[in-house]
């Protein structure tokens, strides 16, 4: 998933939030326009929000918080198997419509050949240590503090950017 469908997903799960908390369509139209989208793009995302509930609000269409749900269950199941030495499991998220507890499930039968690999596994799914050296990577960047930052820091010395980061190595 890339940053602007996240933001879109993201999106949407705050407008259904703002639906069933009583906001009308047109309420979570002006919420999509305010937040960026264009017209067509808010009207295509609150029919969205709306399909199979009530334009009144009270009653919406929220299978986008499962997108999300998922997406963080996918991402800390990637770095519990990296953590366990378990990269083998990875391409196995690849081989159809199967839960991360399929996967767990379903090892030992790929180990005996009794279920067949995944024929398609993204570049980057197949080479874990690139994967961990991401995460790492990004766990590590999360530690910055850039409230404690003033742009102009980075025009000055990098050491001090560092420090008033508050990150120590």
């Amino acid at each position: 998933m890339d940053i602007a469908r996240l933001r879109r997903v993201a999106l949407r799960v705050l407008m259904v939030q703002a639906a069933l908390d009583g906001a009308d369509f047109i309420d979570v139209f002006k919420g999509f326009l305010e937040a960026g989208q264009s017209e067509v793009e808010s009207y295509r995302s609150a029919s969205r929000v709306f399909r199979g509930g009530d334009v009144r609000g009270g009653v919406c269409f929220t299978k986008d918080g499962a997108y999300l749900e998922g997406l963080f269950m996918v991402h800390i199941f990637i770095r519990k198997v990296l953590q366990e030495g378990r990269a083998e499991l990875l391409p196995m998220l690849f081989a159809g419509r199967v839960t991360t507890g399929d996967v767990i499930t379903l090892a030992p039968y790929i180990a005996t050949g009794l279920v067949g690999r995944s024929v398609y596994v993204p570049p980057w799914a197949r080479q874990p240590q690139r994967i961990l050296a991401l995460m790492a990577f990004s766990v590590a960047a999360q530690q910055f503090q850039l409230d404690r930052l003033e742009l102009q820091r980075f025009a000055d010395y990098e050491d001090e950017v560092i420090e008033a980061a508050g990150l120590d190595y």
